[in-house]
């Protein structure tokens, strides 16, 4: 079994219309839970039994009479608001909680792209599209959110192509995670559903699937194109035109020495800081950078930084381990690591390139402009001048339109 779990996209503001969107879809599910099961298991009776009589018969009116039974999207005697009130039904609790998990992945981010307003708009007119995909192809009865949460991850896709997003898996008795782009993750979903369509599996609406991600990434590529949404290096129009600037800076030289010199290299003060709490991460970063195990030593810090959100490594260690980070792409740790390097080291003769470093992931790949701003201003002066242009290139971006 494969489920996403999280993203690598750091939010502005917290999502509130789409844990609002989540916990409506839990309450309603917990009022209808009951009279849906009773629903199916009537019909289910129904088709499998040979004598059909009256009583059977005004069972399954008297269930089809009720209220709730209105609220399907029914293709052939289709209503207005059923193509928003079949997005907030589901069949059971596998069926919920496999839309709740991927609406909040996926749709934290895209809410905090386009805005509360935008997201809400855009989430119900997704469920409308794939609901209008699912009448068009057949004339059986459809609920549930998926189709509208496919048109969020077709959004995601078009923001957020490269943005990692991280898989767990449960396989016999081997439960783990993974870090994949998701334009691979979202990608083999899409594929999925094409298949699943095609060889007929399931009792599933995957037409209303494939809508779903087709009105998401159009919308995602139409908003990009007009500018609607903020542009950056790693949304899907760049990764596929390739025609983004390049980037004119280099990571912060590492000690000379490689990294097992950013153990013998500590600062009277950083010493002190090593004997400080954490003394078992803290030695056990010092023996993987020592045996050149750099990834394991940001790993460790990583995990140290979820304990004591201040704790603050060594200098040259600490800068080790921001470059790790940022070369493995994990943008969001390094950003947290260069700026705990900044605070706890205003002295060191380079900041300036490491604050560069600093505003170019804030601006090209965790979309805060305002974060960006901060590391940038006033502008850096001890730069080359490839990390001039890019300091310009950046301060530009940043820009307000005018």
């Amino acid at each position: 079994m494969f489920f996403p779990i999280g993203t690598d996209r750091e939010l502005r503001r917290p999502p509130y219309v789409n844990l609002g969107l989540i916990l409506a879809n839990v309450l309603i599910f917990l009022f209808t839970e009951r009279r849906l099961q009773a629903l199916f298991r009537v019909q289910g009776e129904l088709n499998r039994s040979a004598d059909r009589n009256q009583d059977w018969l005004a069972l399954f009116v008297e269930t089809l009479q009720h209220p709730l039974n209105r609220l399907f999207l029914f293709p052939e005697r289709a209503e207005l608001y059923q193509f928003f009130s079949y997005t907030f039904l589901h069949s059971d609790v596998w069926h919920l909680l496999g839309n709740v998990v991927f609406l909040y992945v996926f749709g934290n981010a895209v809410e905090d792209k386009l805005g509360r307003l935008g997201y809400l708009a855009f989430y119900l007119s997704g469920g409308v599209v794939a609901g209008l995909g699912h009448a068009l192809t057949t004339d059986t009865p459809v609920l549930g959110a998926s189709g509208a949460v496919a048109a969020v991850t077709g959004m995601f896709l078009a923001l957020y192509p490269l943005s990692k997003i991280t898989i767990g898996y449960f396989l016999l008795v081997v439960i783990g995670s993974v870090q994949w782009a998701s334009i691979w993750v979202i990608g083999l979903r899409m594929g999925q559903d094409v298949l699943f369509q095609l060889l007929g599996i399931g009792n599933v609406a995957y037409t209303a699937h494939l809508a779903g991600y087709a009105y998401g990434l159009a919308c995602g590529v139409a908003l990009l194109l007009m500018r609607l949404v903020p542009r950056d290096r790693r949304d899907l129009l760049s990764v596929v035109s390739r025609n983004t600037p390049q980037l004119g800076t280099a990571l912060p030289p590492n000690p000379p020495g490689g990294p097992a010199s950013a153990v013998m290299s500590e600062t009277s003060e950083a010493a002190t800081r090593a004997n400080g709490p954490d003394v078992t991460d803290r030695r056990a970063i010092r023996e993987a950078l020592a045996e050149g195990r750099t990834q394991d030593a940001a790993q460790r810090y990583v995990e140290m930084l979820e304990r004591s959100p201040d704790a603050v490594l060594p200098q040259a260690t600490q800068l080790t381990v921001a470059n790790t980070l940022m070369q493995s792409e994990r943008h969001a740790e390094a950003a947290r690591t260069y700026e705990r390097f900044l605070t706890s080291y205003p002295d060191y003769p380079q900041r300036d390139p490491v604050r560069l470093i600093l505003a170019l992931i804030y601006t090209r790949y965790l979309d805060r402009p305002e974060h960006a701003r901060r590391w940038l201003t006033p502008l850096p002066r001890g730069l080359s001048e490839s990390e001039q242009a890019t300091a310009a290139a950046l301060q530009a971006e940043l820009a307000p339109p005018a």
